[in-house]
């Protein structure tokens, strides 16, 4: 059987997952558009997705026992786009949009966890490692995308970012058509199918968080750098940040080629290239030392994104690999909520400039490529395919 449709569903999936953060395109208009209201009101259409994401990803392996992952998707994918249409139909009503809100994040919480195990259980070995890397890089494609068309709409009213949800249509489509109906983990019982490794779960779940935490600090700091340092408007902040996604989805694509020369240090070198790079960005004090902060996080996330999807089947057989994958996400995700409470905590002992936390960042990021290299020295578990073969 051909898996080409398939690949091509998934990387549609991914491309529209991040569609939930297209209103930050338009804040200063939103924020107008509801001059009663407090700022902090209005700006939990941002804030708000993020949160009930987790709820969603908790959510998917309860789920997942009476549901199949097809029927899973498809209907994570009709609730994303339906929740985008009312924010545009109902846009004059706060109260409205902020329900709207809470709905797309939890269907993004699903697509995000669901999309990892889709690869994980339709393609096996160097196979899986390379629609991995491209799918998660079809993520960053799909957020400049996103980004750039939102920019363009909004010009004629913040409400019309919401139009970029017409774009769920064509995976949804393609979701109907070509996800399979039977996940290997609803076959049946099979051989080692209920395996499960608390250690390597604990270890991904610990990098996961530590990255992610890393990581957000270039999407709080990047404008704090360039506008503070008197480098470039927000208009050259976004640009910046748009070649960084680029280069992170350049990386993921690239993804099965770097890891058959890393091996099991590929997360090792995710973190390497995140510290070095913001190290010399926050010693460098200009506007490549800018673009070095960026390269390094999104380099970095290149790598570690496909890595981390991957990682999920090295801890975990068919039946418990959905528990796992959601345990393991709902931990990033908690990461990047607690960078900015991090970076504030060793801004007390380090500095509050956007120099000093990407130079403490940087240090940090080092030691965790020595944590993670340490660890990596006893070889892991094999892909769940080659394991069972």
């Amino acid at each position: 059987m051909k898996r080409t449709p398939l690949k091509v569903a998934i990387g549609a999936i991914c491309f529209v997952n991040l569609l939930y953060m297209i209103p930050s395109v338009a804040v200063s208009g939103m924020v107008a558009a509801f001059p009663d209201q407090p700022q902090n009101t209005v700006l939990l259409l941002l804030a708000l997705p993020n949160l009930t994401g987790i709820a969603g990803i908790v959510a998917e392996p309860w789920l997942e026992k009476r549901f199949s992952r097809r029927q899973l998707s498809i209907t994570a994918l009709a609730v994303f786009f339906g929740s985008g249409l009312a924010s545009f139909v109902l846009r004059e009503n706060l109260p409205a949009l902020i329900a709207a809100s809470v709905v797309m994040g939890a269907a993004y919480g699903m697509q995000a966890t669901l999309y990892p195990l889709l690869v994980n259980d339709g393609f096996e070995g160097e196979e899986r490692s390379r629609v991995m890397g491209m799918v998660t890089g079809m993520l960053q494609l799909g957020r400049v995308a996103a980004t750039l068309v939102g920019g363009v709409l909004a010009r004629s009213g913040w409400y019309n970012v919401y139009l970029c949800f017409l774009a769920v249509l064509v995976p949804l489509v393609l979701a109907v058509l070509f996800l399979p109906r039977q996940s290997h983990h609803e076959e049946g019982p099979r051989e080692g199918g209920d395996w499960f490794s608390l250690s390597g779960a604990v270890r991904l779940a610990v990098e996961g968080f530590a990255f992610a935490a890393l990581f957000y600090m270039v999407n709080t700091h990047l404008s704090l750098y360039v506008e503070g340092y008197g480098l470039g408007d927000t208009a050259l902040t976004g640009v910046i940040s748009a070649v960084g996604c680029v280069l992170a989805g350049l990386m993921s694509t690239g993804f099965a080629w770097f890891e058959r020369r890393t091996g099991r240090f590929t997360m090792t070198w995710a973190f390497a290239i995140l510290g070095a790079l913001y190290l010399a960005g926050s010693l460098w004090i200009s506007l490549p030392g800018a673009a070095l902060c960026v390269a390094g996080a999104f380099l970095g996330m290149g790598l570690f994104s496909p890595n981390l999807m991957l990682g999920f089947s090295r801890c975990a057989g068919p039946r418990r690999l959905a528990a796992v994958t959601a345990a393991v996400l709902t931990v990033v995700n908690v990461g990047y909520f607690a960078s900015p409470y991090i970076t504030g905590f060793l801004a007390g002992f380090v500095g509050e400039s956007p120099a000093d936390v990407f130079r403490v960042a940087g240090v940090l990021g080092l030691a965790c490529a020595l944590g993670s290299a340490l660890a990596s020295r006893k070889p892991q578990a094999p892909l769940q395919g080659t394991q069972e073969k």
